[in-house]
């Protein structure tokens, strides 16, 4: 009868199986696998898809340079929504954001962060001769009728709410396009974003009919100022992987090679972060 034996040769084969699963979710946990997966989502020039179908930005570029400094292997990029970020990363879609996503105390509770990679402020797109004279959340929120855009899942959207700005009047887009788009169109009156997202939108993307508002006043309710500060997104799990991309963005982070790589995509000296900041 050759069941018994068919019957042991399919559990050795289960064992196996199982085994090198475990192996390779320790492996994983631990960074030592041949692909790293990125999600990113389009939100230039933290992160985009250039001519060539290729995802690059501040944050992809980075990272590929991270990840071989801290041998981490080559990276697979994952695209999402912004709001979708940090869902995907819990659910294991992923095994890092690369997407200029900010950190804040309500995102750190659900990732680990590594070093911020940059500074960065915030701004406003307008129309072409600020129609409604608007320079900040706080004008936003006094004028009885304008809308603001904003990207789901955005800090900008924390910090209208409280800057003032009333839900009803605030929209939510999934990318910075169609946000400006809603500018142009005139179904919003304004859009809030980072000062280096806005500056590359008007120097790449052709748009007309909109302008940077200057200028910009700060919320007066934000009282621990406008910095932004982008970073890597892991999973609170994944702190061996975690410490070798810090270790290896130790010895990047404001080098020469740093400063030309991210001087491509509109990031100068005042968005470097300061080297003591985490």
């Amino acid at each position: 009868m050759r069941t018994p034996y068919l019957l042991a040769g399919f559990i050795v084969a289960l064992v196996a199986l199982v085994l090198g699963r475990l192996i390779h979710d320790d492996s994983a946990r631990a960074g030592d696998v041949p692909t790293l997966r990125a999600l990113y989502s389009i939100e230039p020039p933290f992160a985009y898809i250039d001519a060539r179908g290729r995802v690059t930005g501040e944050a992809p570029e980075m990272l590929r340079v991270l990840a071989k400094r801290a041998g981490l292997g080559e990276v697979e990029f994952i695209h999402t929504e912004f709001g979708q970020l940090l869902h995907d990363l819990q659910i294991g879609r992923a095994d890092i954001v690369a997407s200029g996503l900010f950190v804040t105390p309500e995102r750190a509770q659900r990732a680990r962060f590594t070093r911020p990679t940059a500074q960065v402020s915030s701004a406003l797109l307008v129309g072409a001769g600020n129609p409604l004279d608007l320079h900040g959340l706080d004008d936003i929120a006094a004028h009885p009728d304008a809308v603001l855009a904003v990207i789901d899942g955005a800090v900008e959207l924390t910090v209208a709410k409280r800057a003032g700005v009333p839900p009803a009047r605030i929209q939510r887009h999934g990318d910075s396009t169609s946000a400006a788009v809603a500018v142009i169109e005139g179904r919003a009156d304004a859009l809030a974003l980072s000062d280096v997202s806005l500056r590359h939108m008007l120097a790449v993307s052709g748009l007309t009919g909109v302008e940077l508002a200057q200028p910009y006043r700060p919320p007066q309710r934000e009282g621990r100022g406008e910095a932004g500060w982008p970073a890597f997104a892991l999973r609170p799990q994944d702190e061996a992987m975690a410490r070798r991309i810090d270790e290896a963005m130790a010895g990047y982070l404001g080098s020469p090679e740093h400063r030309a790589l991210v001087a491509a995509f509109g990031f100068g000296p005042d968005n470097l972060p300061a080297p003591a900041q985490r």
